[in-house]
């Protein structure tokens, strides 16, 4: 990335880093995470999320060191339910998720059902949230990733971990010292996920959708960078 500006600014370099942001496993992490006060800044980062309303439909929950085996067995215990002929192997593993990251938070989402903010757009937010969590872990050094999968789901692990009715447990984050880089990410262009608009749908534009059939714009056509 170092040639995508010829003279970098400071604001440049911390774009710099953030786009060399990838989630990384546990099993590639180690011990030290985020210190108390390092995940305080990391909050405080998910607080300074877009959030229509000012609302935070969402909080962490921290699992701390001393509670991680009660976690392990509600871990075990889900598996069990979920599949009674586990092997040891898989229980193993479902233990090992809860014991294994340095830093391990649960991210619930919390929508406010009597405000006039949409709930989508509440959910929006909390992503925001989540994304800012993820950037700021990485700016500090650390690898994260967000989990989720079937436990996230089971309402009997929900209760445990102290997930309220009306609220969501969107996954669970491990952070760490990044021990082993994780692969390579594959390369995707902007243009995937970039088109501009041409306004030729309008009626009484030229080709609008009464004329000439579908107007989309293909990818070929897409404006690189103006």
């Amino acid at each position: 990335m170092t040639t995508m500006w010829r003279h970098m600014t400071g604001a440049e370099r911390i774009l710099e880093v953030l786009l060399t942001r990838r989630s990384v496993s546990p099993r590639r992490l180690q011990s030290p995470g985020p210190n108390p006060d390092e995940l305080d800044a990391i909050i405080q980062a998910g607080l300074r999320a877009p959030d229509h309303g000012g609302l935070h439909p969402w909080r962490v929950i921290e699992f701390r060191p001393q509670n991680r085996e009660a976690l392990a067995w509600c871990f075990e215990q889900e598996k069990l339910r979920r599949d009674p002929l586990a092997s040891p192997t898989d229980l193993r593993r479902a233990r090992e998720h809860a014991t294994r990251p340095p830093l391990l938070l649960g991210f619930v989402v919390s929508p406010r059902e009597r405000s006039k903010i949409p709930a989508r757009e509440q959910w929006l937010g909390a992503g925001a949230a989540l994304g800012n969590l993820l950037a700021a872990a990485h700016q500090l050094g650390y690898g994260a990733i967000v989990l989720s999968g079937e436990r996230c789901f089971d309402e009997t692990l929900v209760r445990q971990v102290g997930v309220q009715p009306g609220e969501y447990l969107a996954g669970f984050i491990s952070m760490g010292t990044i021990r082993e880089a994780p692969p390579q990410a594959r390369e995707t262009l902007s243009q995937d996920v970039w088109s501009c608009w041409q306004g030729d749908l309008l009626p009484g534009a030229a080709g609008d959708a009464s004329g000439d059939g579908d107007q989309s714009i293909r990818p070929s056509e897409r404006v690189r960078g103006s």
